[in-house]
């Protein structure tokens, strides 16, 4: 028997119930799952919801065994998948404000990479900073954005390079760059003529 099959018969056999008649394919809405080429429109299909909440697309208006998998491209989302999303969503803790702390590499590197994050659920809610692990794993009810920061070069490279980076960002995320400094984190590179001067102001202070 083949792998395909076998997944048929492990899939009927952990369905919990099926929908039967759940609709007709649409131009673009599904693809065969053996080989991902597009399901013609005009087709009756059934739905699987298996014991381990899994929503499987097959073909024909109920259940037989000549019936071939579909997965779902195109077309609107079934309450089934948005219940499904949401009840994920909010397993995701909401992210917390977290200043970063750029490395030794991060500065010998000349860069790193800032992560911000704002509530969807509230327009004028406040846009923070979040560390990497919270943007990897991302809560739905929030939006998030990753930019470059420029760290080292010279006050004037870096004010350049950074102001560019905030006037860009502020278009997809307005209201980014008030939360930004163009020289935050920036340090002046070891013996440059910044370096040299801010050594001179630290010893009149003493």
């Amino acid at each position: 028997m083949s792998k395909y099959r076998k997944e048929i018969e492990k899939i009927h056999k952990n369905t919990d119930f099926r929908k039967t008649y759940a609709g007709v394919t649409e131009l673009g809405e599904f693809v065969y799952k053996e080989h991902g080429s597009s399901v013609q429109p005009g087709l009756d299909y059934h739905i699987h919801y298996t014991n381990n909440k899994n929503e499987i697309f097959m073909l024909g208006g109920a259940h037989n065994p000549s019936s071939k998998i579909i997965e779902k491209v195109g077309g609107s989302k079934t309450l089934f998948k948005r219940y499904t999303e949401l009840s994920i969503s909010n397993r995701i803790p909401y992210p917390k404000i977290k200043l970063p702390n750029p490395s030794k590499s991060d500065y010998g590197l000349g860069s790193f990479t800032r992560y911000f994050a704002q509530s969807l659920i509230n327009t004028n809610a406040d846009i923070f900073e979040i560390l990497d692990d919270e943007f990897e794993e991302q809560n739905n009810s929030f939006r998030y954005i990753d930019f470059d920061w420029r760290l080292s070069g010279t006050k004037e490279e870096v004010t350049r390079d950074n102001q560019r980076t905030m006037n860009f960002i502020n278009t997809e995320f307005p209201g980014i760059a008030r939360k930004l400094l163009p020289l935050q984190f920036w340090k002046p590179s070891k013996n440059s003529p910044e370096s040299l001067t801010k050594k001179l102001t630290l010893l009149k202070k003493y």
